[in-house]
């Protein structure tokens, strides 16, 4: 099972036909509902959010080491601005439901079962000290809570 916030990982939504993605580092697999589940934590600001509001399924994929250098352009540049996948050469692979791609070692394909806004009033009290500057861009809005049912779990 893949270790997000320590390995890599991509959360990826959209259409054949427009679709993005960016780093996650945000989330965990578990089990809700009697359901094996997904969550991710996602920022709003992020041009990928509304790929994931818009879509019913968005996928999660998980890169070997050797891909780690693409975190930096998924991580720090918009694909308002950039076409992420054809800059750093990964290979978009169309799934039944969603989005994968060719070079991820891992892949949990999710039906979105729920989402929320977080309230930042309700944060522990050490992380709103730490980013107690409202116009922090680690910080900034609220991430939305985004929990997605396991459909396939995909390992090469």
């Amino acid at each position: 099972m893949a270790n997000v916030g320590h390995e890599l990982a991509l959360i990826v939504a959209g259409t054949p036909d427009h679709f993005n993605a960016c780093t996650v580092m945000y989330g965990a697999e578990g089990m809700i509902w009697s359901k094996d589940a997904y969550f991710a934590f996602v920022k709003p600001e992020r041009y990928t959010w509304q790929f994931i509001k818009d879509n019913d399924y968005f996928t999660v994929c998980y890169f070997p080491k050797e891909w780690a250098h693409i975190h930096k352009v998924f991580g720090y540049e918009s694909g308002r601005d950039v076409d992420k996948v054809a800059k750093c050469g990964i290979h978009p692979e169309f799934l039944e439901h969603g989005i994968a791609f060719e070079e991820a070692s891992e892949v949990y394909v999710c039906h979105k079962m729920y989402m929320r806004q977080m309230e930042k009033s309700l944060d522990p009290a050490d992380v709103q000290a730490k980013y107690a500057d409202p116009n922090d861009l680690i910080y900034g809005e609220a991430h939305y809570a985004v929990i997605g049912q396991i459909v396939d779990h995909i390992v090469r």
